[in-house]
């Protein structure tokens, strides 16, 4: 019964976030045998953009890897997990346990766990990143499209107050 509670009050406030479908992946991925861990930083920049991508567009947010057959990159709050759709999402790297909240300004870098479930992953973890950062930068743009301000009118404006 307190479970049925919960679940009742998470889906009355869209403000909470809901830990059971956080927990949806990162269950998933504990259950896949992970050949080895180790700690990594993610820059800000990057951080900053996914959390964007995941406020402005969905969450969790799936992308293909354009120029990486067969890979696709799962994100959600708590986890980035790169899979390899051609074998049912079989995961490839995983970015987890992210370390956000003992920082002082957006700019600076994200403490993680990075888990390797593939033997040569190690080789593309730069490049998942640096196609993850293009294909959402390009989703962001298409769907908030940046405007431009006319300078000019800005300067005749401020000239005219003089």
């Amino acid at each position: 019964m307190q479970i049925l509670q919960k679940i009742l009050v998470l889906a009355a406030n869209p403000d909470i976030e809901n830990p059971i479908c956080n927990a949806k992946m990162k269950t998933r991925i504990e259950n896949v045998p992970k050949l080895k861990t180790e700690r990594m930083l993610i820059d800000g920049a990057r951080f900053n953009q996914v959390r964007l991508g995941l406020l402005r567009l969905e969450n969790p947010l799936r992308l293909k890897l354009t120029g990486l057959r067969g890979m696709d990159i799962i994100l959600d709050n708590t986890a980035w997990v790169c899979v390899d759709r051609t074998m049912y999402d079989l995961p490839v790297l995983a970015w987890t346990d992210f370390q956000y909240t003992d920082r002082s300004g957006l700019h600076e870098p994200i403490h993680c766990q990075l888990h390797f479930y593939h033997i040569h992953a190690d080789l593309i973890i730069e490049t998942v990143l640096a196609t993850m950062t293009s294909v959402l930068t390009q989703l962001l743009k298409k769907k908030f499209p940046v405007t431009s301000v006319d300078g000019s009118n800005l300067r005749k404006i401020q000239g005219s107050s003089k």
